[in-house]
């Protein structure tokens, strides 16, 4: 994507994948880690609609680890289906370890086994965007759908946040027909991630050894295409 890469914003995104754990143990751990890693507000539940070209660009790029690449999805908070109010627009972009994010308000839309193309197309021409990212919008495809339950913290020292994801609930979609009544879900599965600008690296490090958990890339995006595009993945 064109125009939305400023290099003095990049930050690291460190994931680390619990699987067989529940959230709470997680968060047992997070809790008990020198950097004395508090809630920072209220959980909610998160939900990504993800776009991507014809071609599924952003998909391969993300699973051959193109070092520079980019993602697009649109992401509100709630309830997963119905009236959406307040969807936000997000482009991430990536380059090698850090990444940067832009983000703009969409207009309301519906989600329901009714959304395809044209209701995106709808979605974009209401919404206040300027002609390049309308332009950049209308030559991707919506994708896939996912959702998942997040909580928030913070270090004490306000320089390390990190975030817990569990619940992950992925939906295919196509331009004919929405598979929202039957998602993958990734059952026993948490995720945690550690966020920090640059200049923190080597705090973050040694606070992350103390995470009995792999580090792991863990893209949501490619874990759920994998999962419906197999053929694709292999």
């Amino acid at each position: 994507m064109k125009g939305y890469t400023r290099l003095d914003d990049y930050r690291y995104e460190r994931k680390y994948v619990a699987v067989g754990h529940e959230a709470d143990q997680v968060e047992w751990a997070l809790r008990r880690n020198t950097a004395l890693f508090r809630p920072k507000f209220s959980g909610r539940q998160i939900n990504n609609i993800y776009l991507d070209t014809p071609g599924l660009n952003c998909f391969h790029d993300n699973l051959f680890g193109n070092g520079s690449r980019w993602k697009v999805r649109i992401r509100w908070y709630g309830e997963t289906l119905g009236e959406i109010k307040q969807p936000i627009l997000e482009y991430k972009l990536k380059k090698g370890l850090v990444g940067t994010k832009r983000s703009w308000m969409l207009a309301s839309f519906t989600m329901d086994e009714n959304f395809d193309f044209n209701t995106l197309l709808d979605l974009i021409d209401r919404s206040d965007l300027d002609d390049e990212q309308v332009s950049d919008l209308k030559s991707l495809r919506p994708v896939l759908l996912n959702s998942y339950s997040r909580k928030y913290f913070v270090s004490f020292d306000g320089k390390l946040r990190a975030t817990i994801d569990r619940n992950l609930k992925y939906y295919q979609l196509k331009s004919s027909w929405n598979s929202l009544f039957h998602p993958y879900e990734e059952k026993c599965k948490s995720v945690l991630e550690l966020k920090y600008n640059k200049n923190n690296d080597e705090l973050a490090r040694d606070v992350s050894e103390q995470f009995p958990y792999r580090l792991d890339k863990n893209s949501k995006y490619a874990t759920g295409m994998q999962y419906f595009n197999q053929g694709i993945a292999e």
